[in-house]
């Protein structure tokens, strides 16, 4: 039995399907006479190359031409047709890729056509031949004999050298439109005496991409089941395809994030004997559609009307970008088939990541928050930084019994009051900041915030932390053990709220509530506040312009109210203090510094190379 490909394989130029700009272009130069030397076809599989190089061999050796079209009875047509003329041939580039092939073509051009007017070579896959290959064959592509005509036939364009492709007249095959796919497969049909429902056609004409041989060969597989007529769930049988129904139910999973409901969705699907590529390929086809609505552009997703439905409820409740993302992971995921895994696997895999909701945005969050600590550390260590004074340098955590936390604050710690405009910029040293003269900051008023209320509270180091979108809720105060709600008018009611002050920074951001993590209060009263920066690094990031405002909004969100807020330094000023240890020690403080509460092993290495040396 020949395949319906072959047995419908295009006969004329006007039986191409899709490409008619081909068709015309080609057509008026062989009416004309005005054959070129060389050309090349390229495409997508199954759009016409081969079948227009063999209708372009036959037309330009026609005894009776029509029209400029092969008249497909001579005999030189019948000799094309039947594959026994000896001066046309089909070189394979994939197997006769090489530099001798080449060679041995060359020689063979030089002769006169045994039988027909013109010799005529069609070297499919041409994007196969070597670089050699390719130089060996440029002069011949370049001034070939006047009997000799090229066709080179490929679907990867690009890798064919610039130098081939300027001599050669170039015709692109595109995909060709479902729409006509579906027209060409019930035109088969009926001559084949088989029923086939519109649907069923349209589903496969879809399921082609763009190739006609592809429609033709899914068509004579779905034939081959029997089933007549041909309904849609023969097609979907035949081809793998999922339903529509529990298409639908794992794109609703996805659009609420609710992974039980797209893993049932696909089980559903691969018990019914879905193919996973196809299963993606589908959600993804209608995951653009959605994505699609969600722009403002729905024409361009060519959907029937149940299935445009379905992607304006997706759009709708997914509209920032959600699909696109679907698209990104779902195309990912094919390309993991074509390995040797378990490709129901990776679906799972690719929903439960959908579901989760950015678990790799979380990874590359984090990780840029670690890229920028470090970038803090190699600041610091740059500009010089030193050593820590002996002694509690970070906020001792309160105890459990509600009792103030031990800091003992440095002897005569030098006193820095920063406005914003006063702020340490990378041009001014930290040193300059530290010792600038005291002033009272400008107040910020808090945002509008709930009157505080009595009665039971969380303490403030397990205080509830609330989402990215409740920043502007007024955090509730630290309580005391008997249940009221503290008032933060002293040094020991804000060191027992600093964890929830901390907690109210990293909601807004993460990187600034680490460096805050290394700070502590030093003196508060009704109105005012004073925080101790252990370091240099500390103090330029508390006087920031751009992260200043943050801390302080978060302490009037805290205290129920504006409060002064000025920063003090509480470490040894730099460059002074005897017994400066080395740059390791510089580098292992800077890294405690920076990355707050974490526990670090260093180990240091010793340089002997200035030691003195025994002379025994």
């Amino acid at each position: 039995m020949t395949a319906l490909y072959r047995k419908y394989r295009s006969a004329v130029l006007a039986d191409l399907i899709g490409q008619d700009h081909i068709v015309r272009t080609l057509s008026n130069e062989l009416r004309a006479g005005h054959v070129a030397q060389a050309y090349l076809f390229a495409g997508i599989r199954g759009t016409g190359k081969t079948s227009t190089a063999r209708i372009l061999a036959r037309a330009v050796n026609c005894l009776e031409p029509v029209d400029g079209e092969p008249c497909n009875h001579c005999s030189a047509c019948s000799e094309i047709l039947d594959g026994s003329a000896v001066d046309v041939l089909e070189i394979d580039a994939a197997s006769n890729r090489g530099i001798d092939e080449m060679r041995e073509l060359r020689e063979r051009v030089r002769y006169l056509p045994a039988r027909l007017r013109s010799k005529v070579y069609i070297i499919d896959e041409a994007h196969m031949l070597t670089s050699e290959a390719w130089n060996a064959f440029l002069k011949t592509l370049e001034e070939p004999p006047a009997h000799v005509l090229f066709i080179l036939c490929t679907t990867e364009p690009h890798k064919v050298p610039d130098t081939v492709r300027s001599r050669v007249q170039r015709f692109d095959f595109g995909r060709v439109p479902s729409a006509r796919i579906d027209e060409h497969l019930r035109a088969i049909a009926t001559a084949e005496e088989v029923e086939l429902e519109p649907a069923a056609a349209r589903l496969i004409a879809r399921a082609a991409q763009g190739s006609v041989r592809d429609g033709l060969s899914l068509l004579d597989q779905c034939f081959a089941t029997g089933d007549r007529p041909v309904t849609s769930d023969t097609c979907r049988r035949a081809l793998g395809l999922a339903h529509p129904d529990v298409v639908r139910q794992l794109l609703d999973g996805l659009a609420g994030r609710d992974a039980a409901a797209s893993l049932r969705a696909a089980a559903a699907a691969f018990d019914a004997g879905a193919d996973p590529r196809q299963l993606l390929r589908e959600c993804s086809r209608l995951a653009r559609a959605a994505e699609l609505v969600a722009v403002g552009f729905p024409e361009g997703a060519r959907l029937d009307a149940d299935e445009e439905d379905l992607c304006r409820q997706l759009a709708s409740r997914e509209p920032d970008g959600f699909w696109l993302r679907v698209l990104e992971e779902m195309g990912a995921a094919e390309l993991e088939l074509r390995q040797p895994v378990d490709a129901r696997l990776q679906v799972e895999a690719c929903l439960l990541r959908l579901c989760r909701g950015g678990a790799a945005g979380a990874q590359a969050e984090r990780l840029a928050a670690v890229e920028e600590r470090l970038d803090a550390v190699e600041r610091r260590l740059g500009a010089g930084a030193t050593s820590p004074v002996p002694g509690p340098a970070r906020p001792t955590a309160h105890h459990s019994d509600g009792a103030p936390a031990a800091a003992t604050a440095p002897s005569a710690p030098r006193a820095v009051h920063l406005r914003p405009a006063q702020a340490a910029t990378p041009s001014q040293p930290a040193a300059t900041v530290a010792a600038a003269p005291t002033q009272p900051v400008d107040t910020i008023p808090a945002a509008p915030s709930q009157p505080a209320t009595t009665g039971s509270a969380a303490p403030a180091a397990s205080a509830p932390r609330l989402d990215a979108g409740d920043v502007s809720m007024p955090l509730p105060g630290p309580a005391d053990p008997g249940g009221r709600v503290e008032e933060l008018v002293s040094l020991e009611a804000w060191q027992r709220a600093w964890p929830a002050l901390i907690d109210a920074v990293n909601r807004r951001d993460k990187v600034f509530a680490g460096v805050l993590r290394g700070c502590r209060p030093l003196d508060a009263g009704a109105d005012r506040l004073v925080v101790g920066a252990p370091y240099d690094f500390h103090l330029k990031q508390l006087g920031n312009p751009v992260k200043r405002p943050i801390l302080v909004s978060a302490v009037a969100e805290l205290a129920g109210g504006p409060r002064e807020l000025a920063i003090e330094f509480c470490g040894e000023p730099a460059g002074g203090g005897a017994g400066a240890v080395d740059s390791g020690a510089n580098l292992t403080d800077a890294v405690v510094a920076t990355f707050a509460g974490s526990r670090i092993t260093s180990t240091r290495l010793v340089d002997h190379a200035n030691d003195p040396v025994s002379e025994g």
